[in-house]
């Protein structure tokens, strides 16, 4: 909503004499530029709170925003678009009707349908419901066209019912008690309840009469010789005789009234704008007040009135739409120009209020309205309040006036002006003056005042003591008590540009451009604008008796509780409730920049304020206060830019990702001060504030249920806590499914998995190459030792064997010689049997094989039996995983064969699918269990390393053993570091008898 004019206004000033003043009225309105459509004819509202207006163009609806226009029925007759007439009954249903020939039409379940009226007029000019529910439609432009629907079925209002048919009917009002009024082109008929028939009143009209019921149950007729209120017909009442030619205007036609909730009886013309008449009693009203194009009303061509729910009063013209709205705010009809001063005020202590512009002067006696007193014929520079009267100061003089009358004038030497004036406790009257001091009658003389500084004194003001309190060129605060003089400079008091101050009983109130601040007599605290913005430019304080404190400042007029100010003085940064009256509510104009007080307190309470273009009054006991909570509506929901019906539930396709979702308050007061807060529940995890905005926005939801909720508060705060809520779904696409999910998490893992299978063989790939390596570097030492050294030493023993032989027998040296051979040929079998350990393994066919060799090299005991035992199918063995495992059983069996002194020795050979397990068990002495701990024994290499070729195997060695009851050693490989290539089945775990060596 744009505002196109905002005014306040008094509807009897208009009219009256200026010191009359009435009701106040805030004005708004909208034209095309706004979006109103053209040429309103017809207003209604549902109870839903929205507006709805018959144009030119057809239907639409307001929310206090935007218009929307309505469809019609889906079998509407082509062309008929103006809507020209609207009712909504008490059920709540909404009629239409039209122009045009396409009578009527009611909304049903959101939509537009057909009501099946026969013989429609050109044009519906009105229709109205009646006590027992029955709907009357007139056809105002033609004759015959008075139709009553009920029971489901149209009945033609004839002569039969004793209506003229060579009359148009002007207007039907059906009123409380069942009785339907009808004026035609001249005369008045009713209609009793339950009667079939219309009776003649014999009361000729103008053509284009409006009727209305006010709260007493009088009827009301107003056409071109005035408005007035019906006799008793009912009764038996007859007509008079004459009309007085007074009230509405002699050119008006077709006239619609309406009373308002307050009693007021409002009037369109259609030729010369709206008319209002305050509260009419007696037979006749007063003359009305008029408000017209020069006044802001959109068009003098006004068709329609509707009060809505919130009591604002709504005006159909061809150009526009218009609100009057009663303010808070009473705007008082003085004089706007003559004084370079500006206004003043100041109450006496009977509580007079009296008034300045110039060299006027007025007077309000408690609840009454400013009266003009006398004129000075100088200007007045300065009012207050003394005991008794006040004292009004001109230009080297001052007059004291009581009870409306000057009684004592004084006068000072030089003559100079003053800017402000104010007696102490002892009575003694002071003045400030810009040329740059301050002086107070003394007795019969004047003496001046010692300032702290050559600053230019500009305001005088109290404490709560009732001692002078001077304003310094707006830079400083002084305060005059007997003797002594405390001076307050804005630097130490943290406000900026000081313009007023108050007195309680809690010290002093200082206000200026930057906040408030309080100065108790010993120390000062304030409340910045940094913390409370709306504080700026505080201009005037006063606090009332109720325990309200009020400031007029730049932005408008602020209330708050004086408990509320004192608590934040103590907590400056906390929110502070308040109320402000903006323009919106009457502040019509801006905070004067000339000296004394811009707010006071008359004997009536009501609160009296200054502005440059003029005085205000609010009264505290008549505020209005919009008590209604706003009902919500969603407008739209929008996903990917396509539109989706609303409903509780709204199914979006998958993978929507924008969402905009519009929504609306019905709250018409004043639009502009609607707050919202929504949150979309499963994203949002608190309320969002929008302020005034009144769409929300979602980017890329994941997939899910969610429920929007809204709620609203009305121009005066009040929230529907209820709110509205629907649930909004976006299923996922296949890539957001659960299923796309799983497969996802299930590739996630088959990746880990083969990364770790590929893990695996890289190790066993590199444990390969490494043994490998060793093996071969152990089978080239082999054949390096065979070929070299070890040919070598048997060549030197058959030499030296030869040599032998030559020597005698019975020599000693033969003996000698030849044992030192036997021993070369000792030394030369260990290093055969060397190298044949470093080429232990030839194969790894044949685990089972391979041990059993070992076992058979070492040659046991007679008394020991040796088992040998294979589980599971056995499995080709990695060349260098087998040298490994051979050397590993090498070292245990020989362990065995050398210290266990065991008669029952098992090797067990297990083949699975995972591992491969060999173990070595005894019934031997057992190792020591400090051994065990160790880990080794000290000296000896067997243990130590053993673990170390399992730990190249990346295999796991475990010992277990205790004394006297033998040893178990276990070793387990890897599948895919012991076998030569992965097991191709599940290996059948079977048994087979090993050999036993006695």
């Amino acid at each position: 909503m744009i505002l196109i004019l905002i005014s306040t206004l008094s509807f009897a000033a208009l009219a009256q004499d200026s010191d009359e003043t009435a009701e106040q009225f805030t004005h708004t309105s909208w034209t095309s530029k706004d979006g109103v459509p053209g040429m309103v004819q017809a207003l209604a509202q549902t109870p839903d709170g929205f507006l709805w207006l018959g144009t030119y163009e057809g239907l639409f609806r307001f929310d206090g925003a935007s218009f929307d226009h309505i469809p019609v029925a889906k079998d509407h007759p082509p062309g008929s678009i103006p809507v020209s007439a609207l009712l909504v009954t008490r059920a709540g249903q909404l009629w239409v009707g039209y122009a045009g020939g396409a009578g009527v039409e009611v909304m049903r379940r959101g939509r537009l349908e057909r009501a099946g009226m026969p013989g429609a007029p050109g044009e519906v000019t009105m229709i109205v419901e009646d006590k027992d529910g029955a709907i009357w439609v007139v056809g105002g432009r033609g004759r015959k066209a008075l139709k009553r629907f009920a029971d489901g079925k149209w009945k033609s209002i004839n002569e039969r019912w004793g209506v003229p048919e060579d009359e148009a009917v002007s207007a039907v009002l059906a009123a409380r008690d069942g009785t339907v009024w009808l004026a035609t082109q001249t005369q008045v008929f009713f209609l009793r309840h339950g009667s079939t028939r219309f009776e003649a009143t014999g009361l000729m009209i103008s053509n284009g009469a409006g009727l209305a019921q006010d709260r007493t149950g009088r009827i009301w007729l107003s056409d071109a010789q005035g408005t007035k209120a019906l006799p008793d017909f009912l009764a038996g009442a007859k007509a008079p005789l004459s009309v007085p030619a007074k009230g509405t205007d002699r050119t008006a036609r077709r006239i619609s009234l309406l009373f308002d909730r307050h009693g007021d009886l409002w009037g369109s013309t259609y030729t010369d704008g709206v008319f209002r008449i305050d509260r009419p009693g007696g037979a006749y009203a007063g003359p009305p007040s008029y408000f017209r194009s020069p006044d802001g009303l959109s068009s003098n061509e006004a068709v329609a009135l509707l009060e809505d729910r919130e009591g604002s009063i709504w005006v159909a013209t061809e150009m526009g739409l218009d609100q009057f709205r009663r303010s808070n705010i009473e705007r008082i009809p003085l004089l706007t120009s003559g004084s370079a001063e500006g206004f003043m005020l100041a109450a006496d202590d009977r509580g007079d209020m009296y008034l300045t512009n110039g060299s006027r002067l007025w007077r309000s006696v408690p609840n009454g309205d400013p009266k003009f007193l006398l004129d000075l014929h100088d200007d007045i520079q300065a009012l207050c309040r003394v005991r008794g009267g006040i004292w009004v100061a001109q230009k080297g003089k001052a007059s004291k006036i009581e009870d409306g009358r000057i009684t004592a004038t004084v006068s000072w030497p030089d003559g100079k002006s003053v800017s402000s004036c104010g007696e102490d406790r002892d009575g003694k009257l002071w003045f400030a003056r810009p040329a740059g001091n301050m002086l107070y009658r003394e007795g019969a003389g004047w003496r001046q005042a010692n300032l702290p500084s050559r600053r230019t004194p500009l305001d005088i003001f109290f404490d709560w003591r009732g001692a002078i309190v001077g304003s310094l060129s707006r830079k400083s605060v002084i305060v005059l008590d007997g003797p002594r003089t405390i001076n307050l400079p804005e630097s130490s008091l943290g406000v900026a540009g000081l313009t007023t101050v108050f007195g309680n009983a809690k010290g002093l109130l200082i206000g200026g451009g930057t906040g408030l601040a309080r100065w108790d007599g010993h120390r000062i605290q304030r409340i910045s604008i940094a913390d409370q913005p709306w504080l700026r430019g505080v201009r005037g304080i006063v606090q009332n008796e109720t325990g309200d404190t009020w400031l007029i400042t730049n932005k408008g007029i602020a209330r708050l509780t004086t408990t509320d100010l004192d608590r934040a003085f103590d907590n400056p940064a906390a929110p502070i409730p308040h109320d402000i009256f903006d323009e919106q509510d009457g502040f019509t104009s801006r905070t004067q920049n000339s000296q004394g007080l811009q707010v006071a307190i008359g004997g009536d309470d009501r609160l009296w304020f200054l502005t440059r273009q003029g005085v205000l009054r609010i009264d505290p006991s008549r505020l209005e206060r919009n008590r209604i909570a706003p009902s919500l509506a969603i407008r739209s929901v929008a996903a990917d830019g396509k539109l989706y019906p609303f409903s509780d539930e709204i199914r979006l396709p998958a993978g929507a990702r924008n969402i905009s979702i519009q929504y609306t308050a019905l709250s018409l007061a004043i639009p502009s001060r609607v707050r919202f807060r929504y949150r979309l529940q499963g994203f949002d995890g608190a309320w969002i504030d929008p302020g005034q905005r009144r769409q929300a926005f979602y980017t890329n939801l994941a997939p899910g249920t969610y429920t929007f909720d809204v709620i609203a508060a009305n121009n005066d705060g009040v929230w529907n806590q209820k709110g509205l809520s629907f649930r909004i779904t976006i299923p996922p696409t296949f890539v957001q499914s659960r299923a796309f999910i799983a497969l996802c998490i299930a590739i996630a893992l088959l990746s880990l998995w083969l990364l770790y299978r590929l893990r695996l063989h890289t190790i066993a790939q590199r444990l390969r190459v490494r043994l490998s390596e060793r093996l071969a570097e152990r089978e080239r030492v082999a054949r390096e030792v065979h070929d070299t050294l070890l040919q070598s030493i048997q060549a030197l023993i058959l030499k030296f064997q030869l040599a032998v032989d030559e020597i005698p027998a019975e020599l000693p040296v033969h003996g000698t010689l030849e044992s030192t051979i036997d021993l070369a040929e000792e030394v030369l079998a260990q290093g055969r049997g060397r190298v044949r350990d470093l080429r232990i393994t030839e194969s790894g066919d044949d685990l089972e094989r391979m041990i059993n060799d070992i076992v058979q090299r070492l040659v046991f005991p007679s008394g020991t039996s040796v088992r040998i035992t294979t589980v599971g199918e056995p499995a080709s063995l990695n060349l260098i995983a087998a040298d490994e495992i051979a050397r590993i059983a090498n070292e245990a069996i020989f362990n065995i064969w050398r210290h266990a002194q065991a008669t029952q020795v098992g090797v067990r050979i297990a083949f699975s699918q995972t591992k491969l397990t060999v173990s070595f068990k005894d019934d031997g002495v057992g190792i020591p269990e400090e051994i065990l701990k160790a880990g080794y024994r000290a000296g000896h290499y067997g243990l130590r390393g053993m673990r170390e070729r399992a730990g190249r195997l990346d295999a796991e060695l475990s010992l277990s053993s205790s004394i006297g009851t033998g040893t178990e050693l276990t070793l387990t490989i890897p599948a895919k570091v012991a076998y030569a290539r992965p097991p191709r089945r599940l290996f059948l775990f079977r048994g087979r008898q090993g050999e036993s060596v006695d």
